[in-house]
């Protein structure tokens, strides 16, 4: 889950519906239009089926709004989350989880509506089962990094934030950097039906 959010007590904020709209205001009367710069705060969560997990995502994303809509946008993690779960749904088990964009994200956002692909690399550091270490580590990342599909769950104002969810996605097998264990690491944390649910909230 994605969260960005900030309230803003400035009179007709609700009507920016559009893109357009937002640059309009932010340019001021006679104004060319062009490109802004934005950022959103990101927090929420995204589930593995197979891990039972849901790992807490927390970020920023730097947007760079065209007067369409259009936008592309850069994201960052802030938090590296430690994961607990239940290895083979029995045996307690951690991991660190890290995210990174595999390629540069863009969506657009049109009417209060935002649909965006967010490429997404993940690292997994620090694998352990019973509290014994078994992989994981800087290589240890997707042999396929999955593009998350994201689109708007509340309508969404480009000075505010709003809310997201992805469309199921499928985590791949993991690269042999994660370690001579790897097998054991696929077989509980690999397949589809994977979901994320985000807020955006504007920060600046």
């Amino acid at each position: 889950m994605v969260r960005i959010q900030r309230r803003w007590k400035t009179a007709g904020t609700a009507a920016l519906g559009t893109a357009a709209a937002l640059v309009g205001t932010l340019l001021g009367p006679g104004s060319a239009a062009a490109a802004i710069d934005l950022s959103y705060e990101v927090s929420g969560t995204a589930h593995v089926v197979k891990m039972n997990a849901d790992i807490p995502v927390e970020g920023v994303i730097d947007v760079q709004l065209s007067p369409t809509g259009e936008f592309t946008g850069k994201f960052r993690q802030t938090n590296v989350p430690r994961v607990k779960f239940k290895a083979f749904g029995a045996f307690d088990s951690e991991v660190d989880v890290e995210f990174f964009e595999a390629a540069p994200s863009h969506g657009k956002i049109e009417n209060g509506q935002v649909d965006f692909e967010l490429p997404l690399q993940i690292r997994l550091q620090n694998v352990t089962a019973l509290g014994v270490p078994i992989g994981g580590g800087p290589d240890c990342v997707q042999q396929q990094p999955p593009s998350l599909v994201l689109k708007s769950t509340t309508p969404f104002v480009p000075a505010e934030g709003g809310e997201l969810a992805s469309a199921p996605y499928e985590l791949s097998e993991w690269s042999e950097g994660c370690g001579p264990l790897t097998g054991l690491i696929n077989m509980n944390s690999t397949g589809p039906d994977n979901t994320a649910e985000v807020k955006l909230t504007h920060v600046g």
